[in-house]
């Protein structure tokens, strides 16, 4: 499969579902694509999996800048914004999309990498990369070599390591709606085998949705990101590279449009109310009365040691991480100034990670062993103004918890050079154990509690017969929390804990007809751990946790690169069968999800993806996919059989995109062109098959034109484009919830533009 990229520049677009239209890089001459997927180098067409890879040139013209943004670079994937901030991505692979919010309790299904070391939670996942060499994204369970939670695919960023010659690059562009980004890195020269790398970038953004009671627009961003890479390199068999990443990010969370109004009864004054300010499409004003706010800061401190110890080919890897997320929001969530719904979300969470490798070769074996630890906490500070409802006027939250998991795997590849290494059959396994623990304090404050022993009125430690246990005393029965002795710190959080095992075995076999064509077989399984509901509503739901999800998969594929690289096509076909498939139910007076277990779900599904260059400086690409997902059995707690009539969320059915890049020599440097365009399907926000979450189908149209390769002198060389999204200003949803009296619509960008100045030396 040839690198990808996109013919059109994008601007970070953190609210995109859709991966816009993926463009083909120009391929090297040799036209051989090499990634890491499977922890050692490889030619794609010899991976037995489906795998994207995104080079630098293509990531370069696309403005891959952070996580949100590598669906405009990769088709068949999907990544969501958390509605109510900007810091939370949810990827979806293959349908396959997170199963809740970005609670830090719980696991998302795909996992993320950079430089090997996983993300463990998605919450501050957004953070901005600096100088990214190749993305490569994995679809399908990849429990055996990457374990923690990667049933549904992983996504490995890899940055550029310092190369020890002098050399760099910097970039200033500007868009619309008052969008300004600097970038610029370094390479230093080798010093007594030390060699060194620095990156910045600043990102300033204006916002397009205008708050009408407040000065800041909705969506504005002010950014600063750095990374340092230090590498010493004392002889040719050992190596030490040191990494440090810093993301700091303020703004404002991107507008939600009341769009629909239902409920009666105890409501029918809030729909009253409420009814002036619903909207009916895309508005650029609304009035929103809270003091808006989302902000994140990540830091990152990696140490990878890499040792070839001279037994054969054998290299000995040690990668060694810490990383933490910090986040701020105040999110208005009723679309009008009443300041009906408002939430803050405090989020601090902080990860230590510890992989050992052993990668070698065996005669006609190739070998990798590996051990793995993960060891993270959170906090979380969850104040909620929730009038909206005629209930829980106001609710506090405050929970946290923590994991370990341990990890031990191995994948053994045999390729008979009596068959002329045509045939490669491989067998891979891990074990996992993961704990976690989680507490919660939820005291619902309001005038309308007038028992707290009512299971409604929050979570915290009770006695036998229901009534809470504080700090200081049991008080009077009848006591309301809040308002009649009981404080809020005076109450005592409850606690709750679990411990998950799992054997995952997969097995791969892969046949190459030619060098530059194969086809494969894939059997894998797959694991999610289990958990907790640390944003429960009751002590009953706080204490019932749901089980691990467990997946077996079959997939069948090829991979074709030949014709002088001018076709490149790969294609697969999949059925994957779920076991207590988290499914995320979501709870409208607290406005957050729980996870209960459905018993089955199934998805079959078919992609595609390549590249066609018919002449010289013309490339054609294409991608698309279907996926057929259901549930096959799911039985509600209340023993109400939904199984034909819930949907899985967030998932179009198909997809597809197709782009055109040309470029031609005019002396002074190279004109490039490219237009791509982008559709997918109807999909539905939450499993209930409700007509006001269905997000319905969209296409994207978007255009780049540059002047590249410019000589300036002394090898520097200089490169102008102007770039344009969404060329027919389609109006489209990104999200939608339903909050029992209101609905809540997130739109995406209208059509927007903009240019940068790139300047290599």
């Amino acid at each position: 499969m040839a690198a990808v990229a996109v013919a059109a520049i994008q601007s970070p677009q953190l609210f995109a579902q859709v991966a816009p239209a993926a463009e083909p890089e120009i391929a090297p001459d040799d036209g051989v694509i090499v990634v890491t997927a499977q922890r050692r180098e490889q030619r794609l067409v010899d991976v037995p999996i489906s795998v994207s890879a995104v080079s630098s040139a293509a990531i370069d013209r696309a403005q891959v800048r952070n996580v949100s943004d590598i669906a405009t670079v990769v088709p068949n994937i999907q990544i969501n914004e958390t509605i109510g901030n900007s810091f939370g991505p949810l990827i979806t692979i293959r349908g396959l999309s997170p199963s809740a919010d970005t609670s830090l309790a719980r696991d998302q299904p795909v996992g993320l990498y950079i430089d090997g070391v996983p993300i463990g939670k998605s919450t501050g996942a957004a953070f901005d990369t600096v100088d990214l060499e190749r993305v490569e994204v994995l679809r399908g369970p990849q429990g055996t070599l990457y374990g923690k939670n990667t049933i549904g695919g992983a996504v490995n960023l890899i940055t550029r390591k310092p190369s020890g010659e002098f050399g760099g690059q910097f970039l200033a562009g500007a868009g619309s709606w008052g969008q300004f980004n600097q970038r610029i890195s370094v390479d230093l020269p080798e010093v007594a085998g030390f060699s060194a790398k620095v990156g910045l970038i600043t990102k300033l953004d204006g916002g397009y949705y205008r708050n009408s009671l407040r000065r800041k627009n909705f969506g504005e961003e002010e950014l600063w990101a750095a990374r340092a890479d230090l590498l010493w390199r004392p002889s040719g068999s050992f190596s030490a590279l040191y990494s440090y990443d810093i993301s700091d990010s303020k703004g404002t969370p991107n507008q939600l449009a009341a769009t629909a109004v239902t409920g009666s009864g105890a409501t029918a004054f809030v729909n009253a109310l409420m009814r002036p300010y619903v909207v009916s499409g895309r508005t650029r004003e609304i009035g929103a009365q809270s003091a808006l706010r989302s902000d994140y800061r990540t830091n990152g401190h990696a140490l990878t040691l890499e040792w070839e110890p001279g037994l054969g080919d054998l290299t000995l890897k040690s990668i060694t991480a810490r990383r933490t997320a910090i986040t701020r929001s105040a999110s208005d969530f009723d679309g009008s100034p009443l300041d009906l719904l408002r939430i803050v979300l405090n989020n601090d969470y902080k990860q230590f990670t510890q992989e050992l490798q052993a990668i070698g070769t065996a005669g006609d074996f190739k070998y990798t062993l590996g051990l793995f630890y993960l060891n993270d906490d959170y906090d979380v500070f969850n104040p909620r103004w929730n009038f909206q409802f005629g209930g829980n006027a106001f609710d506090i939250s405050e929970r946290g918890g923590g994991s370990k998991s341990y990890a031990g795997y191995g994948q053994f590849a045999w390729t008979p050079q009596a068959l002329d290494e045509k045939l490669t059959a491989s067998v891979g396994l891990r074990y996992t154990r993961e704990s976690k623990h989680a507490y919660e304090l939820l005291l619902s404050n309001s005038a309308y509690r007038a028992n707290p022993a009512a299971p409604g009125s929050g979570v915290f430690e009770r006695d036998a017969n229901g009534n809470p246990i504080t700090r200081s005393g049991e008080p009077a029965a009848g006591a309301r929390p809040g308002a009649g002795g009981i404080g809020y710190t005076d109450l005592i959080p409850l606690e709750n804990s679990g411990v998950w095992k799992r054997f995952n075995p997969e097995f791969n076999i892969l046949y190459k007809f030619q060098p530059d064509f194969s086809v494969y077989g894939r059997f894998a399984t797959g694991f999610k751990s289990g958990g907790i509901n640390d944003t429960a509503a009751t002590n009953t739901a706080f204490m019932t946790a749901y089980n691990p999800e467990k997946l077996t998969s079959f997939e069948l594929g090829m991979k074709y690169a030949g014709l002088g690289n001018a076709l490149n096509l790969s294609a697969a076909v999949y059925h994957s069968i779920y076991k207590d498939f988290q499914a995320g139910v979501f709870v409208p007076s607290l406005v957050t999800t729980n996870i209960i277990n459905a018993g089955k779900a199934k998805f079959t599904g078919f992609e595609v993806e390549g590249t066609l260059r018919p002449v010289d400086g013309f490339t054609i690409n294409f991608g698309g996919g279907y996926v057929d997902a259901r549930y096959t059995d799911f039985i509600l707690p209340d023993g109400t059989d939904v199984t034909d009539t819930y949907v899985l969320s967030r998932v179009p059915k198909w997809n597809y995109q197709i782009g055109a890049l040309y470029r031609h020599d005019v002396g002074i440097g190279q004109v490039e062109a490219g237009l791509n365009y982008s559709w997918r399907s109807s999909q539905y926000s939450s499993i209930t098959p409700d007509p006001l979450s269905k997000m319905p189908s969209y296409g994207l149209l978007d255009g780049r034109i540059a002047l590249t390769d410019i000589e300036l002198g002394g090898g520097a060389t200089a490169e102008v484009a102007l770039w344009g999204k969404n060329l027919t200003d389609k109006e489209y949803l990104v999200s939608a919830i339903n909050l029992s009296i209101l609905t809540l619509s997130q739109f995406g960008d209208p059509r927007s533009f903009g240019g940068e100045l790139r300047i290599r030396f």
